[in-house]
């Protein structure tokens, strides 16, 4: 008679394999929440973090801010994360934002401390209540302005102002909100300071220059115009220019030496550094003001970026950045002054800027510069939206 003990022993083995991958299986499954801004609950587990992995580089976790962004969280001061066993840790958003990372076996990485989670809740700063626009309420106000529909795809509301035969696009490249009120508090922006005070406004995630262009210029969010992360220079979606050319309005626009973002249906005119002082500002001043001896366009954009380069390499408030605040401040005042009567006036900045520690800028990225942006904390999300008329 045949000894079946082998096959057995093979068969018992097998199961025994399956089994235990079974339980790992079993193990690895997971779910936390996030509380939302309303104050619902918002359950994260592993097909979440799967339906974000394009925010994450390749093989390695997901960044817990686009969590906390897809969950609702618009700008964040502190973060209190509960593990499952009731243990408690509170971390200063802004000290922790550019090192947390939400792993795929659901734990957090946090300042290099690793801890499972079961539940995260999040406190805002108190400007959060005082915020009066959006980004992209900008396009949608030009329009109204003009006698022109919104972009097709837009969601931002128009805010108040007066109807008028031109509009001034005006962006202050990396001058947040927080950085307006000190440069205003410190006596750095006589012109600025001159006007109506700005709106409190929030911009987009992640609060750099391509995603807030796509903002502004759609009047819709990056989950709408496809303009999402770093790198991406054009929307499929219908622009203020696509709106305001299809109607036969004149639109011009002058940049620095380079585009961040595709500006099309602009007669665009780039302004790179002639004189080689390091600046392009005086160069997209002096291309600005050209223009306007030729005739004020319906719809008119002029991008300084000196405020957003003196931030990264110097760092926010240090003395060469607020020497470049003060250029742009007089750029602006010599603008205002040649603009023609009738002249709706949109002055707004893009983003803010936060200091990086010189041992950090090399993890960030940023190896040398002392300031950066792209986080959802205070000095980079809000920014001032002057509307003004002339």
């Amino acid at each position: 008679m045949p000894d079946n003990r082998p096959v057995k022993i093979r068969t018992l083995s097998l199961l025994a394999l399956v089994l235990l991958l079974c339980l790992a299986g079993c193990g690895q499954a997971w779910e936390a929440t996030v509380v939302a801004p309303d104050g619902s609950a918002f359950p994260v587990d592993s097909k979440v973090l799967a339906s974000l992995a394009g925010f994450a580089e390749e093989g390695q976790d997901l960044p817990l801010e686009w969590v906390l962004w897809t969950a609702g969280h618009r700008v964040i001061e502190r973060l209190i994360v509960s593990e499952p066993e009731g243990a408690r840790h509170e971390f200063d958003w802004a000290a922790v934002a550019s090192d947390a990372w939400w792993g795929k076996d659901g734990k957090l990485s946090i300042g290099g401390e690793s801890f499972p989670v079961s539940h995260l809740e999040i406190k805002p700063p108190l400007l959060l209540e005082q915020v009066e626009a959006d980004i992209t309420d900008i396009a949608p106000t030009v329009a109204v302005a003009l006698g022109l529909p919104f972009p097709a795809q837009a969601t931002g509301q128009a805010l108040k102002a007066p109807p008028a035969s031109h509009v001034l696009l005006l962006f202050l490249d990396g001058f947040g909100y927080v950085r307006y009120v000190e440069a205003r508090d410190a006596g750095l922006i006589p012109n600025l300071a001159a006007l109506d005070e700005p709106l409190v406004g929030l911009t987009v995630y992640p609060p750099c220059t391509n995603v807030a262009s796509a903002a502004l210029l759609t009047g819709a969010p990056p989950e709408v115009n496809g303009v999402d992360q770093r790198g991406i220079r054009k929307t499929e979606v219908e622009t203020l220019f696509d709106v305001a050319s299809a109607a036969g309005r004149q639109v011009v626009a002058v940049e620095g030496e380079a585009l961040a973002f595709n500006l099309r249906n602009s007669a665009m005119q780039l302004s790179g550094d002639r004189d080689g002082n390091g600046s392009t500002d005086d160069n997209v001043l002096a291309n600005a003001l050209a223009v306007l001896d030729e005739g004020m366009p319906d719809l008119f954009y002029v991008h300084f970026h000196g405020i957003d380069d003196a931030g990264h390499t110097y760092g926010p408030n240090a003395p060469e950045e607020e020497a470049v605040i003060r250029q742009v401040d007089a750029a602006v005042g010599q603008l205002l002054a040649a603009l023609p009567a009738d002249t709706l006036i949109v002055i707004f900045a893009d983003h803010g800027m936060h200091r990086v520690e010189p041992a950090l800028s090399v993890a960030e990225g940023e190896e040398g510069r002392l300031g950066n942006h792209g986080n959802l904390i205070e000095r980079d999300m809000f920014i001032p939206i002057f509307v003004a008329a002339k």
